[in-house]
């Protein structure tokens, strides 16, 4: 018969030195993965905006226009995402511990979560534009972004999948 699964903090312990640095070396990858993702994304959604280049799907009808109220839907979406993200990276970098493991575990599928809800979200925006034929630019920017975010969920589920829940699972004497 087995012994009831012992508290985080206890489990976690008896993860080895050396399995630690790694798993914490993993994480840290992830976190500068999510600052590069961030600053590309969104360096590169307003880069044309700045340069005087408007977004298509923003555009009001008939006038050309910039539709501000779809600027503003874009940012509410955009806005909570970017700060999941700054959150996730900042935990990984300065707040983790032993202890806190079970908590990245899970603030990292929410991530991931997040991250496919917004992926649907910005497929549907290619799909549109590519139907609308809209700018060149456009199709790149946002295709880029696409694929940005299957790379980080790619690497998002292998860094909670293959080495942050085996690692605390293997620490609570039970396997993946």
């Amino acid at each position: 018969m087995s012994s009831a699964p012992r508290a985080p903090e206890a489990a976690l312990s008896t993860l080895p030195p050396a399995a630690w640095e790694g798993l914490t070396r993993w994480i840290k990858l992830y976190s500068w993965a999510q600052v590069l993702f961030l600053a590309i994304l969104v360096g590169s959604l307003h880069f044309f905006p700045l340069i005087g280049k408007q977004w298509s799907s923003c555009l009001a009808h008939g006038t050309g226009a910039t539709d501000w109220w779809c600027v503003l839907f874009f940012h509410l979406y955009e806005i909570p995402f970017v700060a999941l993200f700054a959150y996730h990276a900042y935990f990984g970098f300065a707040r983790l511990t032993r202890a806190k493991l079970p908590y990245y575990a899970f603030l990292t599928l929410f991530q991931l979560v997040m991250l496919v809800v917004f992926l649907t979200f910005e497929s549907k925006t290619l799909l549109d534009g590519l139907a609308r034929q809209v700018p060149t630019w456009e199709i790149v920017v946002i295709f880029g972004g696409c694929v940005g975010m299957i790379i980080n969920s790619i690497l998002g589920f292998h860094v909670v999948f293959a080495k942050v829940l085996p690692a605390y699972l293997v620490g609570r004497g039970e396997s993946a």
